[in-house]
């Protein structure tokens, strides 16, 4: 009789396991202040993309759609979701369902311009700014289970070894979900059960960056989670995830306690047990999801108070005799390079640091409080691909930027000299196409401000010790003090050959223009030879035409540098090739985004589409006139000049 009463059981938890997986389980929803008009183009976009994650989801389980929907200059809608790496494809598209036909339009966010709502089983977000490859940490939520009762300290060490030990497989996962469980056992009979994942757009290094500040976010309970909109983690000590040991244990032991005496019949105990557990488990979905609707509220974090910008400030501000005896009072001898900025020199600090000290020339207008702002704002930008900015000096009329000192020179040192371009073997040409598109996508997109470059050249890229690329000069327009006002500049600030048409031509920047100055960076880094001087080479009028010639003859590998034509995978150079073209093109609508650049240099399987004739440049009659090359530099930006020869200040068309 005991046996037949826990099979009755066990059947009627079968019976109730589809019914309660069905409607997923509520989390927690943010919504933006910013709303729309009930009958504008923007919820008419809106209700667009929802229908379109609803129908894709219904459709596939790809665990991850993306899509948008609207005019990408005015009331655009961007939206995707993301179902949990373990979610059969029946709970992913209940819980996208719920979330984009119900919740979002009619109960939590029905006129909110941004949201972002999750589940257990699911999260789906939409915003009027792309969300493709972006990575984004806040609005966060952090959810917290009760305290653990056993040894604090021995839980916690399990928690953050255990936290911190899936970061680099989740970031790393090549199954294209970005998802990792683990279970580790702290005592004899105590188990921790962990997961971790990110948005599979999202690059290995922002994954990795995402993961690692929601970790720093937790706080030890004896379960806790943080849920932010490019990834979320989640531990606890009960198996909470398809695929755990004795999953749903936590629900089976009560049943079969109840069945410690047997002074009660098996039929009285499947009347009473079973009815019980149905109601208090209705009862308790209910108090969680009334308490969290009440609870929820969303701080959000500044990006420095006032306080915090003036400790900064002091720390990072060195004494104008400081850097004189570094640079031995600016010595010709310790010159590594000149441009439009100012004279860069190397310095050794009185404790042993090499740094490298940008003398900025004397012809900026920028107020001393301006010029403090900026090169605040500038030094919290914080990204292995960037140049660290480390402090200033202002003393009279003396304006002195502090870099970290990069050794091995700037890329175009090693890619335009055929003596050195054997140090640059594909692979290293590979890794530095990708971690100038990162460093790109987090001025762009990933900081809390949005940096356009407007010099990224061969030259502005720095290569440490292994060859690793640094971007150097952003932000030197703003810290120079350069007039710009809605994307247009009094004075344009770029190097040719590297400047897209409507920026040298208009004057009009946007991140478009980093983006076209990117696709010539890397059929530059392709070739081993100038965009502005190919015409020498007698192939073409210059190195875009013949990209495109090559890439219309369907023979790419002509295009590529004889030294690692023979040691190259095709299939990369081609890609690149590819996305070089989709760069250069003269609609800047039809330029990717770097957060696209990133996602399809780090997908094998997402197919690129076919680019147009690039913009060609016209070149100046003038040219011939202008004089030799600047030479490499530590960390130059030259204004608006033909090879890289700095000419007078122009105001645009």
């Amino acid at each position: 009789m005991k046996s037949m009463s826990l099979i009755l059981v066990s059947l009627c938890l079968l019976l109730m396991i589809p019914s309660l997986t069905a409607t997923p389980s509520y989390l927690f929803n943010i919504c933006a202040n910013t709303t729309f008009p009930a009958n504008s183009l923007y919820k008419a976009n809106l209700n667009t993309v929802l229908n379109s994650l609803s129908t894709h989801v219904a459709k596939t389980h790809s665990g991850f759609y993306i899509t948008e929907s609207g005019n990408r200059t005015k009331d655009a809608v961007y939206g995707f979701y993301l179902c949990r790496g373990d979610q059969n494809a029946s709970s992913c598209a209940d819980c996208v369902t719920t979330a984009t036909t119900t919740d979002l339009p009619n109960t939590y966010c029905p006129t909110s311009k941004v949201a972002v709502i999750w589940y257990d089983e699911c999260m789906v977000r939409y915003s009027n700014e792309s969300l493709f490859g972006k990575m984004e940490v806040d609005p966060r939520v952090l959810l917290l289970g009760d305290s653990h009762t056993g040894n604090v300290t021995l839980f916690n060490n399990v928690v953050l070894k255990t936290m911190n030990g899936l970061v680099a497989p989740t970031a790393n996962n090549q199954s294209g979900i970005k998802f990792t469980t683990k279970m580790v056992n702290f005592t004899k009979s105590d188990t921790l059960y962990a997961m971790e994942q990110c948005a599979p757009d999202l690059s290995t290094d922002d994954c990795t960056r995402c993961l690692t500040i929601a970790i720093s976010r937790l706080r030890i309970k004896e379960g806790s989670r943080t849920l932010q909109p490019s990834c979320y983690i989640r531990y606890e000590t009960y198996p909470f995830y398809i695929g755990a040991v004795n999953y749903s244990s936590s629900i089976l032991p009560v049943l079969i306690i109840s069945h410690g005496k047997k002074k009660i019949s098996s039929k009285v105990i499947v009347a009473i047990v079973v009815p019980v557990v149905v109601i208090s488990l209705i009862i308790l979905a209910i108090g969680i999801c009334l308490i969290k609707k009440k609870s929820k509220k969303y701080v959000a974090v500044p990006f420095g108070s006032v306080s915090e910008d003036l400790t900064l400030a002091e720390s990072m501000q060195y004494d104008l005799a400081t850097l004189q005896s570094a640079t031995n009072n600016f010595s010709d001898d310790n010159k590594v390079g000149e441009g439009g900025f100012g004279i860069v020199y190397k310095g050794t600090l009185a404790d042993g640091q090499v740094v490298a000290v940008k003398r900025l020339s004397k012809t900026s207008v920028q107020g001393v409080q301006e010029f403090k702002n900026e090169v605040l704002v500038v030094a919290k930008l914080q990204h292995r691909n960037l140049v660290r900015l480390l402090g200033f000096c202002l003393a009279g009329d003396e304006k002195l930027l502090v870099y970290e000192y990069i050794p091995n020179k700037s890329l175009d040192y090693f890619l335009f000299d055929p003596k050195k371009q054997d140090n640059l073997d594909w692979g290293k040409r590979y890794n530095i196409i990708g971690g100038i598109a990162r460093g790109m996508l987090y001025l762009h997109q990933d900081s809390r401000l949005r940096i356009i470059h407007r010099d990224l050249k061969a030259s502005n890229i720095l290569l440490d010790g292994d060859l690793n690329p640094k971007i150097s000069d952003f932000g030197m327009a703003k810290i120079f003090g350069v007039d710009q006002t809605q994307g247009n500049t009094s004075r344009v600030v770029g190097t040719y050959g590297y400047m897209s048409p409507e920026y040298a031509m208009h004057g009009q920047f946007s991140v478009k223009s980093d983006v076209y100055s990117f696709g010539v960076l890397v059929l530059e880094i392709l070739s081993g030879k100038k965009n502005s001087s190919f015409y020498e080479s007698g192939y073409a009028e210059d190195l875009l035409s013949y990209a495109w010639k090559t890439w219309k003859d369907g023979t790419p590998l002509e295009l590529v540098d004889e030294t690692i034509r023979d040691s190259c995978s095709i299939n990369e150079v081609k890609k690149c090739m590819h996305l070089g073209l989709m760069c250069v093109q003269e609609s800047t609508d039809e330029r990717p985004t770097m957060a696209t650049v990133v996602l399809m240099l780090d997908n094998q399987s997402i197919s690129l589409p076919m680019p147009e004739q690039p913009a060609f440049f016209i070149r100046s009659i003038t040219e011939s006139k202008l004089g030799k090359d600047i030479g490499s530099d530590q960390s130059t930006s030259v204004p608006w000049s033909m090879n890289e020869v700095s000419v007078s200040e122009l105001e645009p068309r």
